[in-house]
């Protein structure tokens, strides 16, 4: 098996103020606000789920605080994630790294704080 494509492979992933701050592995680093990342969090949770036979599972809609929006660390999952924790104590989301370089919000990616399909959830 090959290397992974350096664009959707994560060198670095740090919290810097309000912001997750990425390295990729290309020399690209993508600034992304804390607003931005949580709305596009890919939990089952926060983005509903299909079952196995094709029922549906609403997402849970409830207020969130301006906590929610302020990550306080961040993980590396394996090789194919990016995990955030909140000070609301959130932490259920995997961001797919693909998913997450589409996300990023700046000019030379094609962004400008752009909505984008949300994630599938992953299991």
């Amino acid at each position: 098996m090959g290397m992974k494509d350096p664009k959707f492979s994560v060198e670095q992933a740090l919290v810097v103020g309000h912001e997750v701050v990425v390295r990729w592995r290309d020399g690209h680093e993508s600034y992304f606000p804390g607003d931005m990342l949580r709305k596009a969090c890919p939990c089952a949770g926060c983005k509903g789920e299909k079952h196995l036979f094709g029922k549906a599972t609403l997402p849970t809609l409830k207020p969130m605080s301006a906590q929610a929006f302020v990550p306080v660390a961040v993980r590396l999952v394996g090789n194919y994630g990016v995990q955030v924790v909140w000070a609301d104590g959130h932490d259920h989301g995997i961001y797919h790294v693909e998913n997450l370089r589409r996300l990023c919000p700046c000019p030379q990616c094609g962004g400008s704080q752009k909505e984008e399909e949300p994630d599938a959830p992953l299991a």
